[in-house]
C-alpha cells in the first residue's frame, strides 16, 4: 500500500535525493571533450552542466513516481494507474535520453544541439502525450 502519512515529507526528501544526484552529476563529469580549436566556450560549458542537473534531477523524480505508480498499481489495478505508468516510464525515457551524461556514454561528441538526441527525446513526450490524449477520453 502507498504510504500515505506524510506525504509532505516523503516528497521533501525525494526532491531534496533528486536535487543531490543531480548535484553530484554535474560537479562530477567533464562534459565536453577538448577541441583542437580551443576550450569550449563557457556558456555553452554552463548550459551543459545546467541540463544535466535538470535531466538528472528528473530522472530520479520520474524513478520515484514510477514506483508511486507500480505500488499504487498493485493496490488498484485498473486502466487508470496502467496509464500513468506507461506515462512515467515516457517521461523517464524522455529524461534519460535527454541527459548529456547519456549522450557521451553512447559516444556523441557532439554539440548538445545536434545529432540524434535532439530529437530522440521528444519522440518519447510525444508517446505521453498520446497516453494523457487517450485517457482523457475513455
Amino acid at each position: 500500500m502507498v504510504n500515505k502519512r506524510n506525504p509532505l515529507a516523503k516528497t521533501a526528501a525525494v526532491t531534496v535525493a533528486a536535487a543531490v544526484a543531480g548535484l553530484v552529476a554535474t560537479l562530477s563529469l567533464e562534459l565536453l571533450p577538448p577541441s583542437p580549436h580551443g576550450p569550449p566556450p563557457e556558456l555553452l560549458l554552463l548550459l551543459v552542466r545546467i541540463q544535466l542537473f535538470v535531466t538528472t534531477f528528473n530522472l530520479v523524480m520520474l524513478l520515484a513516481l514510477l514506483g508511486l505508480y507500480i505500488s499504487l498499481y498493485r493496490d488498484l489495478p485498473n486502466k487508470y494507474t496502467r496509464s500513468l505508468i506507461l506515462l512515467s516510464l515516457a517521461l523517464l525515457l524522455y529524461a534519460v535520453t535527454s541527459n548529456p551524461l547519456v549522450h557521451l556514454l553512447f559516444g556523441y561528441r557532439g554539440p548538445p544541439t545536434s545529432g540524434p538526441f535532439v530529437f530522440v527525446p521528444h519522440a518519447f513526450v510525444g508517446f505521453a502525450i498520446i497516453v494523457l490524449f487517450y485517457q482523457s477520453q475513455t
